[in-house]
């Protein structure tokens, strides 16, 4: 496996150091210090050591919103499906609408193939995001909805939801966080040019938004390098775009023009 830069884990650090800052998650002040060994034992790529700081906070503080939230963060980066689900579901029994909690619901559903617990929680982080008392959340417009791992780091998908016009991002991918750089990574996109000129050849029903998903890259100079994969008429499921995802992640897929990018074959051993 290639060797990922340690400093892109950061952006896990914050996430949860915002969700231990958040007013709707209150640690219980005399163990605070464990789970910033958590935190801290995460960042330095311990995931299993923070866990265990986790779980030895719970011993203690068994109903901890903040420590329930981060067990369940450690156990889904080390494969526990099980264990960060039912961690969710008692952080969920206490606090039902913190955006942060569905949003890794979600990440947890998929990684054990439940879609009918997926779908509900995608739903959840919506509203809780739109209904939320603090305007920051109030103004985000997307939320994390999966982890693919890759080695100690993961690709993460971005979802972009209540997108509307003939220009948009629907989905990002790429490497910790790609959220800060929205013009790079795997982007599922729409552009008008594109969709009127398969329009015009009669490739694509008028009423539909022509996709494509395109490795972008940023080349000499701030110039972006591009490499189209698929198109597809309308937009299409996830789980569909999510195989061709995994291929181009491996490897096994070829772009359709254009060179491979920075994330081509990175789960390749």
């Amino acid at each position: 496996m290639r060797k990922i830069d340690w400093a892109r884990r950061s952006f896990l650090a914050a996430a949860m150091m915002a969700a231990l800052f958040d007013p709707r998650l209150a640690a219980a002040e005399a163990d605070g210090a464990n789970l910033d060994k958590a935190v801290a034992a995460h960042q330095n790529g311990d995931v299993a050591g923070a866990l265990a700081e986790a779980e030895r906070f719970l011993t203690r503080a068994p109903d901890d919103l903040n420590a329930l939230f981060l067990s369940a963060r450690f156990n889904l980066e080390l494969g526990n499906g099980n264990a960060a689900r039912g961690r969710l579901e008692r952080l969920l029994k206490f606090g039902g609408s913190i955006a942060q909690a569905w949003e890794l619901m979600v990440q947890v559903a998929q990684l054990e193939g439940d879609r009918p617990r997926r779908a509900e929680a995608i739903e959840r982080v919506k509203r809780a995001i739109q209904t939320s008392v603090d305007p920051r959340i109030r103004a985000k417009d997307s939320f994390l909805r999966d982890w693919i791992p890759v080695g100690k780091l993961a690709v993460t998908a971005a979802d972009y939801f209540g997108r509307a016009g003939n220009e948009f991002t629907r989905y990002q991918f790429g490497l910790g966080d790609p959220r800060p750089n929205p013009g790079i990574g795997l982007l599922l996109r729409t552009d008008e040019d594109t969709t009127a000129r398969w329009q015009e050849t009669a490739l694509l029903p008028p009423d539909q938004l022509l996709f494509h998903l395109d490795m972008v890259d940023q080349g000499e100079g701030g110039a972006e390098k591009i490499a189209i994969y698929e198109y597809y008429a309308g937009e299409p499921d996830y789980d569909v775009l999510r195989v061709k995802v995994l291929q181009i992640l491996r490897g096994e897929a070829r772009p359709l023009n254009g060179e491979p990018g920075s994330l081509a074959g990175i789960l390749k051993p």
